[in-house]
């Protein structure tokens, strides 16, 4: 096993170095094998998450994992500008804090601000720029919820209510047999399997993540057929990764396109995204399958589309991209918290904010897309907050949420 020096070094050495902050995003080789003798390459693919390293590795997984390219248009919606600087203050931790240094303390790489459709506010670190693919992690569950939205819409996929075996028959027999897919967009399948418990050593769940999320030797999917189930679907919400692994199996299915094409051709064009985006995949080639549940890969600027989108009803860039009527079923509020005085609750993989009509997508270490309608605020936070940092987890929310409610010029009188 290589050492943490070496396997780091694998990845720099695959690292184009740092263009101009103002230069045009260009595409990444997304599609190229990653580099590096294949020892090295699986204690990456198994230390990609290490506190250590993230600010690194999560914006260069094309490096680490297979990947496909998301090809952006010809024409990127265009992103106002009112920009202003971050002049208001928050509570947070007993105190009244200003933004001074809530990058930093909140592990942010990059952070943007848009008030009703104008950025005013644009930020980047850690050698972030313009032009780099940050992971999303989780908040690729938003997006595949967009993307199942977007079938349901064009007929692929006929009603939220269907069973997954409909789509899916090699189910049948499984934990996920009789499980709708409104269940598994709202985490209530049954299914026994938890995503932390992929990092416990020796047991089955970290033996399936180093057969298929490090080493690639067969299908995410297949976990699917592997696991068992605890309880009756539709019962209590339980969060896992694998729900969406098999929603991007449906959406499959139900289109006859890969979950890369489907993106492209339906999300990523026509939203007008201004540079192309990956999805890291769990095999090489057309045979590797999108991680559609956390490997999602896209330039800030990018996923403020994405909300502004969400914001805007489904419509982005002249175009109707997702029905109203999905957003709403999607996000629509205010919202009830999973028990009383909770502050969250989950609608179609989308977290909603109790008692407010805001949502957003989250994402391990801190990857948001952040939206209240009621300001009619988008604000996406790429960080790299380390695994058990409650304090810097709670104050990034807070900052967002002072974020949303922040009137920009109000405090100057202008």
């Amino acid at each position: 096993m290589k050492t943490s020096v070496a396997w780091l070094a694998v990845l720099l050495a695959g690292t184009a170095p740092v263009a101009p902050a103002l230069s045009a995003p260009q595409a990444p080789s997304a599609a190229a094998a990653p580099v590096g003798d294949e020892d090295a390459l699986f204690e990456l693919r198994r230390r990609f998450i290490d506190n250590a390293f993230t600010a690194l590795t999560f914006q260069t997984m094309n490096k680490i994992f297979q990947s496909q390219t998301v090809a952006a248009g010809d024409g990127a919606t265009p992103l106002p500008r009112a920009e202003h600087p971050l002049d208001f203050t928050y509570a947070f931790d007993g105190q009244t804090r200003t933004t001074d240094g809530a990058m930093a303390r909140t592990f942010t790489s990059a952070l943007l601000v848009m008030k009703d459709g104008k950025i005013v506010f644009e930020r980047y670190r850690n050698l972030s720029d313009e032009q780099t693919r940050f992971l999303s992690m989780s908040a690729s569950k938003s997006i595949t919820s967009i993307l199942i939205g977007i079938a349901i819409d064009r007929g692929a996929i006929r009603s939220v209510n269907d069973l997954l075996t409909a789509y899916v028959p090699e189910l049948k027999g499984s934990a996920y047999d009789g499980v709708t897919i409104r269940q598994a967009l709202d985490m209530k399948t049954g299914v026994d399997r938890n995503d932390g418990a992929q990092l416990k050593p020796g047991t089955p769940d970290a033996a399936r993540r180093e057969e298929m999320l490090v080493r690639n030797a067969r299908p995410l999917v297949d976990e699917a057929l592997m696991v068992a189930r605890k309880a009756p679907p539709g019962g209590a919400f339980e969060y896992t990764t694998l729900n969406v692994t098999v929603l991007g199996w449906v959406l499959e299915r139900a289109t006859g396109e890969t979950i890369t094409a489907f993106t492209e051709k339906y999300l990523w064009k026509p939203l007008g995204a201004e540079a192309s985006a990956y999805w890291i995949t769990d095999g090489p080639g057309a045979k590797g399958r999108p991680m559609n549940g956390m490997g999602f890969n896209a330039t800030l600027r990018d996923y403020a589309r994405i909300g502004q989108m969400m914001l805007d009803g489904g419509r982005a860039n002249g175009r109707q991209i997702v029905s109203e009527r999905w957003v709403a079923e999607s996000t629509g509020g205010p919202h009830p918290a999973f028990s009383p005085g909770g502050q969250r609750g989950y609608q179609y993989l989308w977290w909603t904010v109790a008692g407010t009509p805001a949502y957003m997508a989250d994402g391990m270490g801190g990857q948001y897309i952040y939206v209240d309608p009621t300001t009619r605020t988008v604000i996406v936070k790429l960080s790299h907050v380390p695994i058990g940092n409650g304090k810097a987890f709670a104050e990034g929310m807070a900052l967002m949420q002072a974020a949303a409610k922040w009137q920009p010029g109000a405090a100057a009188g202008e």
